[in-house]
């Protein structure tokens, strides 16, 4: 079973927003929706997702995302390693005719789309959980999965600005239960990530904060696939 499962609403909020809402995340529901939305706005801007678009997003959550990003694409197939986080974003955009939710059943991970079957790739607030492995084997499949100049879109925490105040509060979750590995922030570089990409037949578009995150500590990276 995945550590990213959730018993609950209030559980699934305190994995989906970490420290950032504080003790009660679920009592702050309306407020992270709306903080979503508008990174929705931008992540559609951004990508230039448009009507013809066929989207895979890569750990959906809650659906708070998704729902936003479906009105503005042809198709939205949204993905998760977590049963209970896809039981809520089934619900929560309830209606939306043009989305798909499906669970990752093994990371790396594999796909069961076509090849060249999308035009944008996303995966926001994911990768930064993710080791260097995981990524090679991730980027393996974009390259599959991507139509020619397809985009993909994720971010990673920057190891070139560890901050302590994070490594140390999970570095001690780390001793008391090493299969919380997947769960806590991973530092990589961006180099090292474009590095692997390029090995993909990726080409950086953009580095930098330019979408921001709610951690200070992190870097947006947008790709083109060549």
């Amino acid at each position: 079973m995945s550590n990213w499962e959730a018993d609950a609403v209030k559980h699934a909020a305190q994995l989906l927003a970490g420290e950032y809402y504080g003790d009660r995340p679920e009592e702050r529901l309306d407020e992270i929706r709306d903080r979503k939305k508008k990174r929705a706005a931008r992540l559609c801007r951004k990508l230039r997702c448009n009507k013809e678009s066929v989207v895979l997003e890569i750990g959906s959550g809650m659906g708070f995302t998704s729902k936003w990003i479906a009105p503005e694409v042809k198709h939205l197939y949204c993905n998760d390693i977590s049963n209970s986080f896809l039981e809520i974003a089934r619900k929560e955009c309830a209606g939306i005719p043009n989305i798909e939710f499906a669970r990752i059943d093994r990371e790396p991970a594999h796909f069961a789309y076509p090849d060249e079957f999308f035009d944008i790739i996303f995966a926001d607030a994911v990768f930064i959980h993710l080791n260097l492995y995981d990524i090679y084997w991730y980027f393996s499949e974009f390259q599959r999965l991507a139509k020619l100049n397809g985009k993909v879109f994720i971010n990673i925490q920057n190891a070139s600005k560890v901050d302590l105040k994070h490594i140390e509060p999970m570095a001690g979750m780390y001793r008391d239960n090493r299969d919380s590995l997947k769960m806590l922030l991973c530092w990589n570089t961006a180099a090292a990530v474009v590095s692997i990409a390029k090995h993909f037949g990726f080409a950086v578009i953009k580095k930098g904060r330019f979408l921001g995150l709610y951690q200070g500590q992190t870097v947006d990276l947008l790709f083109r696939k060549l």
